[in-house]
């Protein structure tokens, strides 16, 4: 099965008075609900609350400044990954860093710039929208599904959250898409996301 997450921490409103859910005690049955990293940004929160904070004993050395890390990150060509060389980058990348710069993807640039002007546009509608293909089916917290919009399942005070909001679609196999979670606003969104998806096979 592959996912294909769509990420972003652009403008929305929130008034924390209007989530009294977010102080309550979680159990197993009902994920908490807290506002979504658009809805803090916009009430002009300045540090990330303490839910998106890694305690200090959990964190892996000092964080760097771009340009002080030890080494360029890893550049990966997806070419040639039947390359044992290249393969055996690709688990160097993985194990090191967790993530990697693609080469050779097969994606044209302006498909790719595509993606993220819908995207954008997605991240940029009234909350009211964003929330028709919330990962939250019952829309408070009892039916938590990992495909649709929004963040983390919460189910502690105690959680370390990711400082993201995401839009996650099942793209592959194909029978298995949820077309409720793929928006026609705007209106190039599915036909974009089809052909992101679809180009690398040719």
């Amino acid at each position: 099965t592959y996912r294909a997450p769509v990420s972003s921490t652009s403008s929305e409103q929130w008034c924390p008075n209007s989530y009294p859910s977010t102080e309550m005690a979680a159990s197993d049955e009902s994920p908490m609900v807290r506002p979504t990293v658009q809805e803090l940004t916009a009430a002009g929160v300045e540090e990330p609350p303490r839910q998106y904070v890694l305690p200090e004993q959990d964190r892996h050395g000092d964080l760097l400044a771009a340009d002080e890390f030890p080494e360029p990150t890893p550049l990966i060509d997806l070419s040639r990954l039947t390359d044992a060389d290249e393969a055996e980058r690709l688990r160097a990348a993985l194990q090191t860093w967790g993530f990697f710069l693609a080469t050779n993807h097969g994606i044209e640039e302006s498909l790719m710039d595509a993606m993220m002007s819908v995207s954008r546009e997605f991240f940029r509608q009234p909350a009211e929208e964003k929330q028709k293909c919330s990962n939250l089916a019952d829309g408070n917290g009892k039916d938590y599904q990992v495909e649709g919009y929004g963040s983390d399942k919460v189910v502690s005070e105690d959680q370390v959250l990711n400082w993201s909001d995401r839009l996650q679609l099942e793209v592959d196999p194909e029978d298995e898409r949820n077309l409720a979670k793929w928006r026609r606003h705007p209106e190039s969104f599915r036909d974009v996301h089809k052909s992101t998806h679809q180009e690398p096979r040719k």
